[in-house]
């Protein structure tokens, strides 16, 4: 079984790791393939910043700025020009400018007007536009760039603090770093764009698959670590159940090998003809028998108290006259000293006898069962900070690990090396007690040491 556990657990361990690489892999990707896309749609904000240049610094010719837009060209034509012949006019950037359809060009001495339609109005403002900053080579007005390259990212969602640079010649830029020639220049510069929080803009436009790849991996992480928890669960409970097979075959054989012994002594050996060793026998079976009955009731007890079966008895009761009775009943042995202190203010308390006397009972029990030495016990009750009660029980016995404390109170949990043990018992003591205590809305931990003795600490609330 715990061959399949680990060989689970390592498939278990793989199947995550490959979803984190995974899933990290394509959160990478899919930042990446942002960082691409907004990386193009900047420079192509810088490209249309650039071509809108020359149009917002220079002065167009009246023509192009008249309600019938027409380009003056000086130029001598002294023949008719077919339609289909007409001049074609074509910007930097491919743009195609026709001239108005007209079976002639109208022509004098040395200036042609040429008529240009609505539909080419903009390229042609742009194409004089652009030869009027390349004649004037004036330096670029880096403040009408940056107001148009900001419209531009405006309009495509971007608002970025940013700052456009001017790289002198031969300097290069910097790594990824966006950047475009600006072809009216007469020594044909370059700028560059230094773009502000890019990192933060493109963790928010992806912090949907982020998050939802996060969901995925906690998911699969955390189906996969409870999976791991329900087995190794499985497995304990799987070892409980062989351990309580075991100890109550071991603690049922005991009983039944004594009245065997005594039934067989009685019939097979003549003690029947002995009165005196016929009351022994039988006063011997009846306290077998009466201890098989009481670990019977025990079982059916905890399972009556786990559904509210049984009934709560509250009532006043002076709980220093209750612990010292309960004292009293262990004192008759030679090997236990035990002390009593009360710190009460209250001695009486609202709660039901029986169970504080079967609780206390079986933790002095305990004590005296897992000590190596005389046993040394004290119990203390006292005051809660708040409202309420506790009864503490300490003992010099062999202690509890570490490991073990946090399933102590688990039914038929026993604290042992394998299927034998020192001690007799069925691993449903502390089991009981906490059922008992919870059943008086109480709680109860422990605090152990190996070697250094255990506290158990009980609390109660007050019960007006």
């Amino acid at each position: 079984m715990k061959r399949r556990f680990k060989i689970i657990a390592w498939l278990a361990g793989v199947t995550v790791l490959g979803i984190l690489i995974f899933q990290a892999y394509w959160v990478y990707n899919t930042y990446k393939t942002g960082e691409r896309n907004f990386n193009t749609t900047v420079l192509n904000a810088l490209y249309k910043a650039i071509d809108k240049y020359p149009l917002s610094v220079s002065k167009l010719p009246y023509g192009l700025q008249s309600k019938t837009p027409y380009l003056p060209l000086i130029n001598v034509i002294h023949q008719s020009v077919n339609k289909s012949h007409a001049p074609k006019l074509y910007t930097k950037s491919g743009a195609l400018i026709t001239i108005k359809d007209s079976a002639q060009v109208y022509s004098g001495n040395s200036i042609s007007i040429l008529p240009v339609s609505s539909g080419n109005l903009l390229a042609a403002q742009q194409l004089v536009a652009l030869l009027l900053t390349e004649q004037a080579g004036k330096p670029i007005e880096l403040d009408t760039l940056t107001r148009l390259f900001k419209k531009e990212l405006q309009e495509k969602g971007i608002d970025l603090p940013f700052k456009l640079v001017l790289l002198k010649a031969g300097q290069q830029p910097a790594s990824g770093q966006i950047t475009s020639n600006i072809p009216f220049t007469r020594d044909n510069q370059v700028v560059a764009v230094k773009l502000n929080n890019t990192f933060q803009y493109l963790i928010a436009q992806n912090i949907g698959p982020a998050i939802v790849s996060l969901l995925l991996i906690i998911l699969s992480g955390g189906s996969l670590i409870y999976m791991g928890l329900i087995i190794n669960r499985q497995m304990q409970l799987d070892g409980l159940k062989n351990d309580f097979i075991n100890n109550i075959t071991h603690e049922l054989r005991t009983p039944i090998a004594i009245l065997k012994s005594s039934s067989e002594s009685l019939l097979k050996f003549g003690d029947l003809t002995d009165t005196g060793k016929t009351i022994r026998h039988l006063n011997i079976n009846l306290d077998i028998l009466d201890k098989l009955d009481k670990n019977v009731d025990r079982i059916l007890d905890i399972t009556r108290y786990e559904h509210g079966i049984k009934s709560i008895n509250y009532e006043l009761i002076h709980i220093d006259q209750l612990i010292e009775n309960i004292i009293g009943r262990f004192s008759i042995r030679d090997e236990l000293t035990v002390h009593y202190h009360s710190e009460l203010t209250n001695k009486l308390v609202s709660t039901d006898a029986y169970i504080i006397d079967t609780v206390i009972s079986n933790l002095m029990d305990n004590a005296i069962k897992y000590s190596e030495e005389p046993a040394n016990i004290q119990v203390i009750t006292s005051n809660l900070a708040g409202n309420g009660w506790q009864i503490q029980v300490i003992d010099n016995g062999i202690g509890i690990s570490a490991n073990n404390i946090p399933y102590i109170f688990d039914k038929f949990y026993r604290v042992g090396s394998g299927n034998l043990h020192n001690v007799k018992g069925y691993g449903l003591g502390l089991s009981y007690v906490k059922q008992l205590v919870t059943s008086l809305n109480g709680s109860i931990s422990a605090k152990s040491k190996l070697g250094a003795g255990t506290e158990f600490i009980i609390k109660f609330p007050d019960n007006e």
